[in-house]
């Protein structure tokens, strides 16, 4: 009879952690700011806040909004990359860098309410566009804080994603992107070569320019496997346009671009996934080491391969016009360890 019991307090204990196992949702995070979150957003941090928070620390008023005052902070407005405006159907949150105010940075911060990491199986998936390229890009940061939600303790220490901005233009009107110089980090549309995220429009002066559309971007999260973070989208250009992100989730569904990472390497990616024209690829180590990028086909033949330099963080663009359609196996190799992610050449 003890026997039974013992066998019996087993069963019901694994079926105890069975359940709670299942318990963990997919998806931990969905904003797809269909309705405006705005009003359910605390305007400044304390630190340690359960929900989200739209600060602007900045404090600045923007020259955004035709004949009215540009909101502070984020704000709720219909996708800047609709060719059509009054077709447009999605809504997005919207950040300003054209400041009344000249010689301030933008400095708006979209903080998520803390997340609980499961595993490492978590990935954050999100869209963003730069209004008015090559002249205006705008940058942005994907941060992590590990502690608290409050930007002015400089909690938020580890950079998921670095969208460059214009940081200098030439005199004249050019939609020659070889022209501008750019801030360290990925260009929007792969340096404006992937027209699936730009069209050209025309200002009132009727100068063209690259309008951006949505684009999808997504990074693992499974160095915090276990913790409870805070992610922030950072807008800090100085003097660019508009920014908008949209989608923001943080669910275990990986993307097509899902990374395996061994080592001193703490994430992997390349951009667009599937890509068109040249692929943009991204990492980030612990300590700085030189290594290689290998790409190779689904045979086996290396279709690229570019030797690197010791760093922490790294970008590569890959020209892949050339290659036949089909899946690649990308591999970051270092002295201390490897990763590797799949690409799908359309």
């Amino acid at each position: 009879m003890k026997a039974f019991f013992a066998l019996l307090s087993l069963l019901l204990a694994a079926a105890t952690l069975q359940a709670q196992y299942s318990a963990v949702p997919d998806t931990l995070v969905k904003e797809r700011f269909e309705t405006d979150p705005t009003p359910f957003m605390l305007p400044f941090p304390s630190g340690d806040d359960q929900d989200w928070v739209n600060y602007d620390g900045d404090m600045m008023e923007g020259n955004c909004v035709v004949d009215d005052i540009t909101p502070p902070a984020w704000y709720w407005e219909s996708d800047l990359g609709a060719e059509n405006a009054e077709e447009a159907t999605n809504s997005a949150f919207t950040s300003c860098s054209w400041l009344d105010t000249t010689g301030i940075r933008t400095d708006n911060w979209l903080i998520v309410k803390p997340i609980f990491i499961p595993d490492d199986s978590y990935w954050l998936c999100w869209r963003s566009l730069t209004f008015e390229g090559p002249r205006f890009v705008d940058g942005y940061k994907v941060l992590v804080s590990k502690t608290s939600n409050e930007p002015t303790a400089n909690v938020f220490t580890d950079t998921l994603f670095k969208a460059a901005e214009t940081i200098d233009a030439p005199t004249f009107f050019t939609l020659d992107v070889s022209k501008f110089k750019y801030s360290e980090g990925y260009i929007h549309a792969n340096g404006y070569t992937d027209t699936n995220y730009y069209f050209i429009a025309y200002d009132d002066a009727g100068f063209p320019y690259y309008r951006g559309k949505m684009e999808p971007h997504s990074v693992s999260l499974h160095q915090y496997a276990n913790e409870t973070i805070y992610i922030a989208f950072l807008h800090d250009s100085y003097d660019d346009h508009l920014l908008q992100v949209d989608d923001i989730i943080v669910t275990n569904s990986p993307p097509p671009s899902s990374t395996h990472l061994i080592g001193n390497i703490l994430y992997f990616n390349v951009l667009p996934n599937p890509v068109q024209d040249k692929a943009y690829f991204s990492w980030k180590m612990k300590t700085p080491q030189e290594g290689r990028l290998l790409v190779a086909d689904s045979a086996g033949r290396i279709v690229s391969q570019q030797a690197f330099g010791s760093r922490a963080e790294g970008q590569i663009f890959v020209e892949t016009q050339r290659w036949a359609s089909g899946i690649y196996y990308c591999t970051l190799e270092t002295a201390a360890g490897r990763a590797t992610t799949k690409l799908v050449k359309m």
